[in-house]
């Protein structure tokens, strides 16, 4: 067991956190510029901020890649949990990698629209959408891990589980918060837009808030890893399962 190892993916998730914000400030995409801007508007606002537009995304883009280890993390500290045959834990790490690509595609996308001057409008207009639209649509996948995650915390069933039983309930319910943002394929204005209350900023607010609690509750089972072992030195049979594998 490399806990060290796995300590400093945990806190890939919060150097993400932190390094994705600092991108779309750079970028000026926080708020977004709204689903309601006509052509010759959103087309003159990355006219205007191409560079700054660039230089924020990619930033954003090479903080994406700091969810692998902590994603990876994740899964181990889950199939601790889950035994051998870790059905949920592997479904929570493909549901990751996912979200990985999430993030990255629409950064290329806007990057693509920031990339030349001389767009017309409506292609420009079409490749923001083409951000946009995924960016906060696709949320069943994130959806999807959060709620794995927190039914294995839920069904860990030793004295002293790994995370705090409180946690499962807690990612459960905050990932359903952002949920929601999967509409806004159907708004051009309202809270449910692209920009809207609950589209972005409750979204915004309560993925960042999952990440860094989940992270600490990460830290906090990774450390009692060092005590997994029995007086024979094997690793301590931490499910039925797994000793049954």
């Amino acid at each position: 067991m490399d806990i060290p190892t796995q300590r400093a993916a945990a806190w890939c998730g919060i150097a993400f956190a932190a390094l994705f914000c600092v991108g779309f400030v750079i970028a000026g995409f926080i708020p977004p510029p709204g689903p309601g801007l006509s052509a010759t508007e959103v087309a003159a606002l990355y006219a205007q901020n191409h560079m700054r537009i660039r230089i924020g995304l990619l930033i954003a883009t090479l903080a994406s890649a700091l969810l692998a280890p902590w994603v990876a993390a994740v899964g181990v500290q889950m199939r601790r949990i889950e035994g051998r045959h870790s059905v949920l834990a592997f479904a929570q790490m493909i549901a990751g990698a996912c979200l990985i690509l999430e993030f990255l595609f629409p950064l290329l996308v806007w990057q693509t629209a920031a990339f030349r001057n001389e767009r017309d409008a409506a292609t420009v207009q079409t490749l923001n959408d083409l951000g946009w639209l995924p960016f906060l649509g696709i949320a069943c996948t994130a959806v999807l891990q959060g709620v794995v995650i927190g039914i294995l915390i839920l069904r860990d069933k030793r004295s002293n589980p790994l995370f705090p039983r409180w946690g499962g309930y807690f990612n459960i319910w905050v990932v359903l918060m952002f949920a929601p943002a999967s509409c806004v394929v159907l708004f051009h204005d309202g809270p449910l837009a692209w920009n809207g209350l609950i589209s972005w900023w409750l979204a915004l607010v309560t993925f960042f808030v999952w990440m860094v609690c989940l992270t600490w509750m990460l830290l906090r089972a990774i450390n009692t890893q060092r005590y997994d072992t029995v007086a024979d030195g094997r690793p301590e049979p931490v499910t039925a399962e797994a000793n049954s594998g």
